[in-house]
This record gives structure tokens, C-alpha cells and sequence, in this order.
């Protein structure tokens, strides 16, 4: 271990015009330590990675000491040769090449022969071995990326760093598209760094990884630090409060009445993308949840009713004049919206302002009949009702949707969703990559809105929050439908139990 990396932060502010972004941010990081940094979003976090990122400059009088030094960050390249490495949310990898160029991407030139054109393959192949070996990586150095999973593209990703000299590393959100034994395997390498000396930086909006991995943690609020702890001094929900500045009631949807009235039934369901008979039914303000472990089929059950992927197999009903009505993929459209699991690719036009995203989803309600000319002016004053509603933080509806945090971002996608005012809304992860702050918020709309009548079909792969929010939930498992639990069995080993069964009777099948 290499006592003698540090680094400390002296009184880091950073101003953009109008916004205080960080307000006199001091503390310090150990070598062979993993610190977590939290806060909501907005609360500084990207700005002060970014500071150490090179891409932006702290304003006069702060001070970033490396090694017992005071340093200057002027761009990304003094950052990396600071011995500063950032490991993204967003998996930077070059999947055209193999796994030894792009643990090497960075410098290819110094593989180039001294004589004559083209590579030295050979030592460039145990220079990323070396790396590899250093993360106790099997990866195959001469695997094409594309062949890869995620969880393995984060590993070379790592290499990566540390091939750049990366001693101080910055991990920003890396498990949000990782399997479960996917986040074992990182945290296992990330242990691995830290024993060999390195500082780590951990960011996430996952609490449950921050007591799980971190030593200590650094709390972020409107650009302050509000508080540090050791993490075994520190529970959840002081956490929670530190980081939002109020306490937050964990209330639990609960019904009064019984949920017994059915507006939707799928019957027999089978696609090109699930295989297996599948049948459910979802009553009026009812918030059905859809568990099961990744890729078990949850998504493609919802593209499979909703027609992005092929259906090839069964029957869609949908309560119509007081009965249920067979009705096609085309009819139910007319009923039903669907948040997508990813915002960014087919959730939002980042590029577009708030108004015209929510909008969007019923651009009649804004044009007179037959003419396609839209009333703009319409548009404002129904998207500032629903920025409202909502609770979307922002100057005004003008703002481009790429602008906002994630969690005012997924918020946008509600307000679309809920100016059309669907009688069913379909859900895939409505929470994933928000701060908990966000969650909160997002979940009592939903509560809100079931009150009202609105049903919901919710997917999430966090099990507290989906025992929270429903009331009732399916279990899937390899495209098939193995359980069924009601409110008052919620519990994770109800959950798991029809897993758990599926699996044993598979093992049989293998004797």
C-alpha cells in the first residue's frame, strides 16, 4: 500500500451564473479506503468530480492537495496525469475492438513498431494481461468487446484507468446497468483496489451499496458537505436526512377498499421474445408490481402486450361499457402510456425543452381538428400545470430536458405521461438512477393517482421499494409466471419462493 497517496480538498467553491454550485467544500481521502460521496441531485456531486476532472475551475481561494502538494487541474489530461481516473455510469468501451486495445485505447501509439507500420500485438497483449491480473480478471485479452457482457466491459473499463497511471479513481454510478452477480464481481475488484492502496471514490443513489462497500461517506447538500461519518456510525436513515435536510415518512400504499373491479386481462400471451404462455389480470387503481431477477422476461412481457416486440400468441381484453372487451394492440394504445427503463434512449427528447416533451405524448389536445397547426401558446400553459403538478425543478418549461438531474428528468416523463391521462400506465423501473429524494416524490404521485382511479403495472428490481409502492405483485422467472403475492404475504422469501421452486424442479430436470 502506497501510505503516502492523499488527496484533500480545501475550500472548493465553484459559481456558474445565477447558481452555487459547491460552497466551500473541504475533506480529505486515504489511500486503501473507498469513500462514499451522496446527495441528492443537484446537491454538487458531478460538479466536484468534475473539478477534480479537470473540466471545470474552482473559484479563487480553493485549494485540491495531492501527495502533501497543491495542485492545478487545468484540463482532463492534468487530471490523468495527476493519477486521476474516472470509471463512468455509462460504460465507455469500443466494442469493434479487442479486450487488449481498449485496455489500451488510450495510448496506442507507443505499441506502434520501431520499424515498419502496424502494432506490436504480442506486448501489447502482456501489458494488458498484467492489468487484468492486477483485477483478478479471466477475461480472454483477445476477446472482441462485443462478445462481452456489461459487468465485464466495466472491468476493462477499469484496466483501462489503472493502465493510465490511475491511483485516485472515481467510480460514478457504476452498477445501474448490472446484473446482481454482476455488482458482486465490481465490488470484488473494487476490495481488490483497495487493498492494493488506491483512493476510491464511490458515487451512487443506491444507499444499500454505499453501507455495503464504503469506509466513510461525504454528504452533499445545495453544494455544502452537511455531514461525514465512518459508515459503521451512520444508519440509513440518518443518512436519508442528512442528504435531504427532513425526514422522510416511508408511508406504504394501503387500501381501504378491495381492488376487485378487473379493467385489463392478458390472456395466453407468447412472443418472438417470450416464449412461454403468460396470463394476468390488473383491476382498476390497482398498482400491480412485476418482480423477478434480471432477464427474466419483465420488459419483454410489457413490448410483447404493448406490440414492440412481436406478439404471436393470445388475447388482450380491456373493460369497455362496464364489460371486458377483446381489443387489439392498436385499440389499447388509445388506454394505456409506458415509461421506458431507459430515459435517454427512448423516454425524452433531451434536446428538446420540458413543454414539447410533455407534450408529446397527446399533441391533438394542442392542434384544431385537421389542420395539424399547433397551439403554442396552449402547450406552455398546459405544461406549466403539470411541471407543477409534478414537482419538476426548473426555471421555466423553456429549459432543454437535457439540462434537468435525472430525477426532474424522470419527473418530465411522468408529467407527459400524466397529461394524457391514461386509464393504464405501464412502469419499467419509474425509480432507476433517481436520488432518494426523487423516489420519494415519484412514488407518492403514483400513490396519488392510483387513489384516483389510474392503474398501474410497475416493474422494479428493488425489492423494498416494489413492496412499498404495490398491491400486489407477480413474480417472473425465465419468461414464465411463478408466483403471485398479495399484499399482506409481501416479503422478500414470498417473493423468492416461486424462484426458488422453478429452480429446484429445473435442477431434477438436469438429473
Amino acid at each position: 500500500m502506497d501510505n503516502n497517496l492523499s488527496l484533500e480538498l480545501r475550500h472548493i467553491s465553484k459559481t456558474f451564473p445565477g447558481v452555487k454550485a459547491l460552497n466551500d467544500v473541504s475533506f480529505s481521502a486515504q489511500p486503501g479506503k473507498v469513500c462514499g460521496i451522496v446527495g441528492v441531485n443537484g446537491a454538487g456531486k458531478s460538479t466536484l468530480m468534475n473539478i477534480l476532472g479537470g473540466i471545470h475551475q474552482p473559484d479563487e481561494g480553493g485549494e485540491i492537495i495531492i501527495n502533501g502538494k497543491k495542485v492545478v487541474i487545468a484540463d482532463p489530461k492534468a487530471s490523468t496525469d495527476l493519477g486521476i481516473a474516472f470509471i463512468q455510469q455509462e460504460v465507455q468501451a469500443f466494442d469493434t475492438m479487442n479486450v487488449y486495445e481498449n485496455v489500451l485505447a488510450a495510448d496506442l501509439n507507443k505499441w506502434r513498431k520501431k520499424k515498419g507500420l502496424g502494432l506490436d500485438f504480442k506486448a501489447m497483449k502482456k501489458e494488458a494481461q498484467i492489468y487484468l491480473d492486477t483485477l483478478d480478471s479471466r477475461i480472454d485479452v483477445d476477446a472482441p468487446v462485443y462478445t462481452l457482457t456489461v459487468g465485464d466491459k466495466q472491468i476493462i473499463q477499469i484496466a483501462r484507468a489503472l493502465c493510465q497511471g490511475g491511483r485516485i479513481l472515481l467510480f460514478d454510478e457504476p452498477t445501474s446497468s448490472l446484473s446482481d452477480h454482476e455488482v458482486a464481481m465490481l465490488f470484488q475488484v473494487i476490495h481488490r483496489l483497495r487493498e492494493q492502496g488506491y483512493i476510491i471514490f464511490y458515487i451512487s443513489h443506491f444507499l444499500d451499496e454505499i453501507f455495503e462497500l464504503c469506509d466513510n461517506v461525504v454528504v452533499l447538500r445545495d453544494g455544502q458537505v452537511v455531514g461525514q461519518a465512518e459508515i459503521g456510525d451512520i444508519n440509513k436513515e440518518q443518512l436519508v436526512e442528512m442528504m435531504l435536510g427532513y425526514q422522510v415518512e416511508g408511508r406504504v400504499h394501503n387500501r381501504e377498499g378491495a381492488l376487485n373491479d378487473v379493467i385489463f386481462k392478458a390472456e395466453h400471451i407468447s412472443g418472438e421474445k417470450l416464449p412461454r404462455d403468460f396470463s394476468f389480470t390488473l383491476n382498476k387503481g390497482e398498482i400491480l408490481g412485476v418482480w423477478g431477477l434480471l432477464g427474466s422476461g419483465r420488459s419483454e412481457l410489457f413490448n410483447t402486450i404493448l406490440g414492440i416486440d412481436k406478439m404471436m400468441d393470445g388475447r388482450l381484453y380491456f373493460k369497455q361499457d362496464g364489460e371486458l372487451k377483446e381489443v387489439t394492440q392498436k385499440d389499447l394504445y388509445k388506454h394505456v402510456g409506458y415509461l421506458t427503463e431507459g430515459r435517454h434512449y427512448d423516454g425524452l427528447f433531451l434536446n428538446m425543452p420540458i413543454c414539447q416533451n410533455i407534450t408529446s405524448s397527446n399533441l391533438n389536445q394542442f392542434s384544431a381538428k385537421g389542420t395539424g397547426i399547433l397551439n403554442t401558446a396552449k402547450e406552455h400553459v398546459e405544461s406549466r400545470k403539470l411541471i407543477e403538478q409534478v414537482g419538476v425543478k426548473t426555471p421555466d418549461e423553456n429549459v432543454k430536458v437535457s439540462k434537468l438531474s435525472g430525477g426532474n428528468q424522470q419527473k418530465v416523463i411522468i408529467a407527459k405521461w400524466f397529461l394524457k391521462d391514461p386509464e393504464i400506465l405501464f412502469m419499467d423501473e419509474p425509480t432507476k438512477g433517481v436520488d432518494v429524494g426523487a423516489k420519494n416524490d415519484i412514488k407518492e404521485l403514483i400513490f396519488e393517482k392510483a387513489e384516483k382511479g389510474t392503474s398501474f403495472v410497475v416493474i422494479s428490481s428493488e425489492l423494498e421499494e416494489i413492496m412499498s409502492l404495490c398491491d400486489r405483485i407477480i413474480v417472473i422467472y425465465e419468461g414464465r409466471l411463478v408466483g403471485e403475492v398479495a399484499k399482506a404475504d409481501f416479503s422478500k422469501e414470498s417473493l423468492m419462493k416461486g424462484i426458488v421452486s422453478q429452480e429446484e424442479k429445473n435442477a431434477e430436470k438436469e438429473i
